[in-house]
C-alpha cells in the first residue's frame, strides 16, 4: 500500500470551490482532513490511524460528505476566519459511510 504524505483536492459543491489537504504524514500521531473555503477559514477533522484503516479519505464522495457535514454543522465557510476543528473524528465514518 502507497503511504500518502499530504495531498491536495479540489472539489466543487453547490457552485463553491473548496480545497481539501489530506496529511497522512507517518510521523504524526493522526490523519489530518482540513477543508478551505478561502485562506482563512476551514473546517479539520482529525482521524487516528486505526479508523482511517477502514476508509479511503482521497475518495471525492468522502470529501463531500465530510463537506456537508461540516456545513450542516454550523461552519460558516462564506466569512472570513471561520474555523471549526473535531480533535476525534473517528465517529464520522460510520455516521457519514465514509467506509461504504
Amino acid at each position: 500500500m502507497k503511504l500518502f504524505t499530504k495531498e491536495v483536492k479540489k472539489i466543487v459543491i453547490n457552485e463553491c470551490l473548496f480545497h481539501c489537504i489530506i496529511d497522512q504524514t507517518h510521523s504524526n500521531e493522526s490523519i489530518s482532513f482540513k477543508i478551505y473555503s478561502s485562506k482563512t477559514s476551514f473546517f479539520e477533522v482529525l482521524f487516528t490511524w486505526e479508523g482511517s484503516w477502514h476508509f479511503n479519505p482521497h475518495r471525492p464522495k468522502n470529501c463531500e460528505r465530510l463537506i456537508k457535514y461540516a456545513i450542516e454543522h454550523g461552519w460558516d465557510f462564506r466569512h472570513e476566519k471561520k474555523t471549526v476543528k473535531i480533535e476525534q473524528g473517528d465517529f464520522l465514518i460510520d455516521k457519514l459511510g465514509l467506509s461504504v
